[in-house]
């Protein structure tokens, strides 16, 4: 990885390609989900290796958004206990948006959402809020670890057992649900197997057995058991032998299909979703991958520490989804510390079609330019308004640019580039700068609002 002539060699700063506010602001836009006015210029500052670092390798946690964060855990479990095993969906998509846009792990946080969308699991079809947080903590966990682990916890999870019926697969009448999905979307990809590995991956991944209150009511807890297992002789990816769950994770990952497909999931999220990249340069990310022993830590690191990462082919090549489109506002913007995220998670998840917890299939969501269908696009300049100027009827402050100004000691004469400073740094057009003041100017009060509700709705902000 150290040739100069590789895209993954890493980015040096040169008088050609310096490193400005325009890179700063792109490495937190894909390794989290904006930087504030400070963040961008301590790592101007900082450059990029330590930047990176910080990223990869976080040290503090706010203790504040500790105790907030921890606050509503406890709310959606005592959801839990009034409103049954569904709980408070809302509750739990306000928990995780508040730790993404508040908390000191941004890529961390990012992960956990990549991972979600890979290993895509649904409420409607496990219908138990604390087995899905339960998830979502396992997650958080792996993020950024061996790839290895986190899979093998996935074939393990409750919420995994029961979305995709593993936690029912029985040795007398197998169920290939998730040993298609474990080959087909989680590791391999299609045309990298065949229907007679689905087969033998369903009958070596046997033996786990849901537990009952009675003979007709099943609870949540699952043991594995040597008993239930289908230990006769099984040819999977071309190798015959009595496979257990162990046997099939370990072969599938053997398998170099499986490093280069994570990787190219990976590049999708981290730096292009508008080409399919070339074998060509996927294959030393997978060569780093399997090298490292599946170490996502380290294929993402050298991802965002390369040429390619920094080159014109990835600015702007990703559409924000609503997710990524609200947490970014608020963690560029910094509203109040504690604001009311319940209707602006309404907003973001239920309306704009990004239903934390709720994925619409095992496949996740489809992204890309499918966010801003018709009204994806409509919700979205919805959310910016209530995002704006607030919702006296649902507890929703007003945004006070003011205030951001006072807070970082900028002049009211500059207060509309210092925004299209933090938001769109070396990236927004003079059109829209321009269309920003005469809206700035002729608008009633509040007059920066207006300006600022341009830079938030025009195009370029939309993309990552």
């Amino acid at each position: 990885m150290n040739s100069i002539e590789q895209p993954w060699a890493p980015y040096e700063p040169s008088p050609r390609e310096p490193w400005d506010l325009r890179k700063v602001a792109h490495l937190h836009r894909r390794a989290g989900f904006g930087a504030n006015w400070a963040e961008l210029h301590r790592d101007l500052k900082a450059g990029p290796a330590d930047s990176i670092e910080r990223l990869l390798h976080p040290t503090t946690e706010d203790r504040q958004f500790r105790q907030v964060a921890d606050a509503l855990k406890v709310a959606i479990a005592a959801s839990a206990e009034s409103m049954g095993m569904a709980g408070d969906q809302r509750a739990a998509r306000v928990w995780w948006l508040y730790r993404m846009a508040y908390g000191d792990d941004p890529l961390g946080e990012r992960l956990t959402l990549f991972w979600h969308n890979h290993f895509a699991t649904a409420l409607h079809g496990v219908y138990n809020l604390e087995l899905m947080l339960e998830q979502n903590e396992m997650l958080r966990k792996h993020a950024r670890g061996k790839f290895g682990e986190l899979l093998a916890a996935v074939e393990s999870d409750r919420a995994m057992l029961i979305w995709l019926d593993n936690g029912s697969n029985q040795k007398d009448h197998p169920n290939e649900n998730f040993a298609r999905e474990l080959l087909e979307l989680f590791t391999l990809g299609v045309g990298n197997f065949t229907e007679a590995d689905v087969r033998a991956g369903a009958r070596g991944l046997t033996g786990w057995s849901q537990g009952h209150d009675n003979l007709f009511n099943k609870t949540n807890e699952f043991t594995y058991q040597n008993e239930l297992v289908d230990s006769g002789p099984k040819t999977f990816l071309g190798h015959t032998g009595p496979w257990r769950r162990g046997d099939i994770l370990r072969m599938v990952l053997q398998q170099p299909a499986a490093a280069r497909h994570i990787c190219r999931r990976l590049y999708r999220w981290f730096i292009s979703e508008s080409a399919r990249p070339s074998d060509e340069l996927i294959e030393p990310l997978a060569a780093e991958f399997r090298a490292s022993n599946y170490s996502i830590e380290h294929v993402v690191g050298i991802m965002l520490r390369s040429r390619h990462f920094f080159s014109t082919t990835a600015y702007r090549q990703r559409v924000k989804s609503p997710v990524e489109f609200c947490v970014g506002a608020i963690r560029q913007l910094e509203p109040l510390r504690t604001p009311n995220l319940l209707p602006l998670a309404d907003l973001c998840c239920e309306r704009q079609g990004q239903m934390l917890f709720d994925p619409p299939s095992v496949k996740g969501w489809d992204g890309g330019p499918a966010w801003l269908d018709s009204n994806g696009t409509l919700v979205r300049l919805n959310w910016i308004v209530e995002f704006l100027s607030g919702n006296p009827g649902a507890n929703v402050p007003a945004y006070k640019p003011e205030k951001w100004l006072k807070d970082h000691a900028i002049s009211p004469s500059k207060a509309l580039e210092s925004f299209a400073t933090v938001l769109l740094p070396g990236d927004v057009s003079p059109a829209t700068l321009s269309l920003a003041r005469q809206v700035q100017s002729s608008a009633k009060e509040p007059k920066l609002a207006a300006g600022l509700q341009v830079l938030l709705q025009a195009p370029e902000y939309q993309l990552s």
